[in-house]
């Protein structure tokens, strides 16, 4: 299976959701807060996209929701980073 997003938002991802082995897929609909994003993970994870990516994301967009799936986080960067989602990969 494809990733749908890039090599970067994986290792970022990975590196957030401390609770997933390092076998298991990183889904797009997986519940992040099931494998151990908190509030201090979620800080952690968007410096280390704004960075990564060389991008910030605005306070309006920052809430919890944001993180609830790696899709739904991966489609504001790609957004951000001004092309959709499947161009990145």
């Amino acid at each position: 299976m494809n990733s749908p997003w890039d090599p970067r938002f994986e290792a970022l991802m990975r590196a957030a959701l401390r609770l997933l082995e390092p076998d298991e897929p990183l889904l797009p609909d997986l519940p992040t807060t099931d494998y151990g994003l908190d509030s201090l993970a979620m800080v952690e994870l968007l410096l280390g996209i704004e960075e990564t990516y060389g991008i910030w994301i605005p306070d309006d967009v920052v809430e919890p929701g944001l993180f609830a799936t790696p899709e739904m986080l991966w489609n504001t960067v790609a957004e951000l980073c001004g092309s959709d989602s499947s161009s990145m990969t």
